[in-house]
């Protein structure tokens, strides 16, 4: 595990934690954020409504991972409390080992509108670089939401689209926007 901190322009502490032990009440934790971001409108694999129960067992694969070191945990935490997280997922392929694939970007409906969201990403790319050393990242995002001009403003640039991937609900298809960030 790795960890730094941060202090933001309001004086409050953030740290940064980077692939923290994977233990009963990081699973709880990540789950709960997990359930409360899609159940406050947020597109990150699910579709609103969801349950804790339901939305444990895909807490559970992703830590999985992270565990095994094929994929890196980046975390914000202001105090004890996890208010923002993404997984950087590795490609199973080794020619394609110089890129990851940025997954379940969340950060607590509560703390939103303060910027944790693009420090999340700062942090991401700050982990891809210094500690993976890689040289790209990737993203999805569906459209419909509004979050691919976040990910514009942070430097990623549309690459390919997969129309009508994403089912949403009966009759409800969106677009699944492909986005990609240099980072050298």
């Amino acid at each position: 595990m790795h960890s730094q901190t941060v202090i933001d322009h309001t004086e409050q502490s953030i740290e940064v934690l980077i692939d923290p032990p994977v233990t009963s009440a990081l699973v709880a934790e990540l789950t709960t954020l997990w359930a409360k971001v899609t159940n406050a409108g947020g597109s990150v694999g699910f579709v609103a409504p969801v349950t804790e129960a339901f939305v444990r067992p895909h807490t559970v694969a992703i830590l999985a991972r992270v565990i095994d070191g094929s994929d890196t945990l980046v975390a914000l935490t202001e105090g004890e409390k996890i208010v923002a997280w993404c997984v950087l997922a590795a490609n199973d392929s080794p020619p394609r080992q110089n890129w990851r694939n940025v997954r379940h970007v969340q950060v607590d409906p509560d703390s939103q509108g303060g910027g944790l969201g693009g420090r999340l990403l700062q942090a991401a790319e700050a982990v891809a670089r210094g500690v993976l050393n890689l040289e790209a990242l990737s993203l999805k995002v569906r459209t419909g939401t509004g979050a691919e001009e976040f990910y514009r403003r942070h430097g990623y640039v549309e690459v390919g689209r997969l129309p009508g991937a994403v089912k949403v609900a009966e009759n409800d298809y969106r677009d699944d926007i492909i986005m990609w960030r240099r980072l050298r």
